[in-house]
């Protein structure tokens, strides 16, 4: 908890750096008037921010929700129109909140990723998601079909092996439907089972 609230209080703290310079660009950087002379102009104030009503930070380790923060962050930025500070604060916030480690580690996640004793949908959802931060070894359906495939059980690669899918989304849709026969098969079997043993072994008859 403790943790959570520096990280907090140094995203506070960059934030309100990059305002002061929205209050040292505001007085003789933009031109709110949009052109001709140009009147005296009021800096921007951490009130003038608050006005865009600004999405609130919460500490995490997913990268991908420190970037869904940011982009929302740098749409109310650039109500302000000003741009010199916003790259700064994304620069310096990107350095704190998603390393490159991070990064490499998700990557590294993604390659050595296996369905293992994930049911199909876990896999599929585990799957997509890291492959947002696998960049170069996903950029074609080509790639992304072959790392889903070769992430599959032994058992599920040879079943797939001979039917030839050519695209991811042919091939995602495939294992789950075959899962699900799978699935309705030993529910079936279960109930055949039961009523056979209930058949071989009648209860004795009450006197």
């Amino acid at each position: 908890m403790l943790a959570a609230q520096r990280e907090l209080a140094h995203a506070l703290e960059m934030l309100a750096q990059a305002i002061g310079g929205f209050a040292h660009e505001g007085l003789g950087g933009n031109d709110r008037n949009g052109g001709g002379a140009r009147a005296p102009v009021e800096p921007y104030s951490y009130q003038d921010f608050l006005k865009t009503h600004p999405p609130t930070f919460t500490p995490t380790t997913e990268p991908l929700d420190v970037k869904h923060w940011l982009r929302i962050l740098e749409q109310k930025f650039l109500l302000l129109t000003v741009t010199k500070e916003l790259k700064e604060f994304i620069t310096t916030f990107c350095e704190y909140y998603i390393p490159v480690g991070l990064l490499n580690w998700k990557l590294t996640e993604f390659l050595n990723l296996k369905q293992g004793s994930m049911t199909m949908m876990d896999y599929v959802n585990k799957f997509n998601h890291l492959a947002l931060y696998a960049g170069i070894h996903v950029d074609t359906d080509e790639k992304k079909r072959d790392h889903f495939y070769h992430g599959l059980s032994c058992i599920l690669q040879k079943e797939l092996y001979t039917r030839g899918y050519q695209t991811f989304g042919a091939l995602m849709n495939a294992t789950i439907a075959m899962e699900g026969l799978q699935c309705d098969s030993q529910v079936e079997w279960k109930r055949k089972w039961v009523i056979t043993r209930s058949s071989s072994h009648p209860q004795a008859q009450k006197v």
